[in-house]
C-alpha cells in the first residue's frame, strides 16, 4: 500500500510540477532544482524514489513578479498559488498546488492543499559574516510566522479538536494567535519592510532567508550563474550549472544513496485524496467517517 501510495502521489506531483515549469518559462521566471528535488534530477533523473514534494529556488526578482502572478495561477481552476498571505498557510515561501487533490499535512494547521512545488526566495548579499545572516534568517522566520498566526483566522473548531486531542500547549498557542488577529496589519508592515531590505542586487553570495532544513543555506554565485537542463522523468528541469559544487556542499557524496532505513518521505499526512479536491469541512466529514488516505 505505501508503495501503491507514494507512486500514486508522485504521478500526481510530476503533473503539477510540469505546469509550474511551463508557466514559469511562459514567463521568462528563472528557476533552479533545489534540495532533494536537484539531487533527484542528477542522481535518478527523476523524483528521488521516496520523495514526496517538490522543491525549487527562484530569484528574489523573478519571485517577487511569481507573486503578482497569482490571480492567473489561481484562474486556471485547477492551479492554485499559496503565499504567506493565504489564510491557514504556515510556510514562509510560496506553493502551486493542485485543487483537484487534497492533502491536509498536520491537525493544527487546518488548510488543504493539493499535490505541491514549493518555491523558496534565492537572495543576493554582501554579507560575509554567517552569523550575521543567520541572525537574519531566525529574523525573517519569526517576522513571517508571526504575521501568518496573526492571519490564521483561528475559530471554535480548532479549539474544540485541540481540546479532543488533549493538546494543552497547542490549545494555549491557538488562543494567543487568536488574539493577535487584532495585529495582522501592523505584523504585515513590519514583514514587508524587513523583507524589502534582505536582497542586494549584486551582491557577491546568494542566501535561502526561508529555510532551516539545512541550517543556514549559502551558495556560490557561481553555482547558479547559468542553468543546465535535466531529463526528469518524461520531461526536463533546470538544475544550477554548479550543480556538483552545490550538492558536494549540501549532501556530500551526493551519488551515495542512503541507508535503508532512512529511505522514507519527509512529510507526515493527517488525510490525503489524490483524487478529489475537497474542503476542509468535508476533509472533517470524511474522517469522521473513518477516510484517511484515498488514492
Amino acid at each position: 500500500m505505501e508503495s501503491e501510495y507514494l507512486k500514486k502521489l508522485q504521478q500526481k506531483t510530476l503533473v503539477t510540477l510540469k505546469y509550474a515549469i511551463d508557466f514559469f518559462e511562459q514567463h521568462n521566471l528563472s528557476y533552479f532544482a533545489y534540495g532533494g528535488t536537484c539531487l533527484g534530477a542528477v542522481r535518478h533523473h527523476n523524483m528521488i524514489p521516496w520523495d514526496d514534494d517538490v522543491d525549487i529556488l527562484m530569484p528574489y526578482d523573478d519571485y517577487q513578479k511569481l507573486l503578482s502572478l497569482r490571480q492567473e495561477i489561481d484562474g486556471t481552476g485547477k492551479y492554485k498559488l499559496l503565499t504567506p498571505d493565504t489564510p491557514g498557510f504556515y510556510d514562509p515561501i510560496c506553493r502551486i498546488t493542485d485543487t483537484e487533490t487534497s492533502i491536509w499535512r498536520y491537525y493544527m494547521n487546518p488548510i488543504i492543499f493539493g499535490t505541491q512545488i514549493d518555491v523558496f526566495p534565492l537572495y543576493e548579499t554582501d554579507i560575509d559574516d554567517d552569523e550575521t545572516l543567520t541572525a537574519m534568517l531566525h529574523e525573517n522566520l519569526f517576522k513571517t510566522w508571526r504575521y501568518q498566526h496573526a492571519n490564521q483566522r483561528y475559530n471554535w473548531v480548532r479549539f474544540k479538536e485541540n481540546i479532543q486531542h488533549k493538546h494543552l500547549r497547542g490549545l494555549l498557542r491557538n488562543i494567543k494567535w487568536a488574539l493577535s488577529t487584532c495585529n495582522v496589519k501592523k505584523y504585515k508592515k513590519e514583514l514587508d519592510r524587513f523583507q524589502s531590505e534582505l536582497n542586494t542586487p549584486g551582491g557577491h553570495r546568494l542566501v535561502n532567508f526561508a529555510s532551516y532544513i539545512y541550517g543556514l543555506e549559502t551558495y556560490d554565485k557561481e553555482w547558479f550563474a547559468k542553468y543546465v537542463e535535466m531529463p526528469f522523468a518524461d520531461f526536463s528541469i533546470r538544475v544550477p550549472a554548479g550543480y556538483d559544487g552545490y550538492l558536494k556542499d549540501v549532501f556530500g557524496d551526493y551519488m551515495k544513496l542512503p541507508p535503508e532505513e532512512k529511505r522514507k518521505p519527509a512529510h507526515g499526512c493527517y488525510y490525503i485524496n489524490l483524487s478529489e479536491g475537497l474542503s476542509i469541512d468535508e476533509v472533517r466529514k470524511r474522517i469522521s467517517q473513518g477516510e484517511r488516505r484515498v488514492l
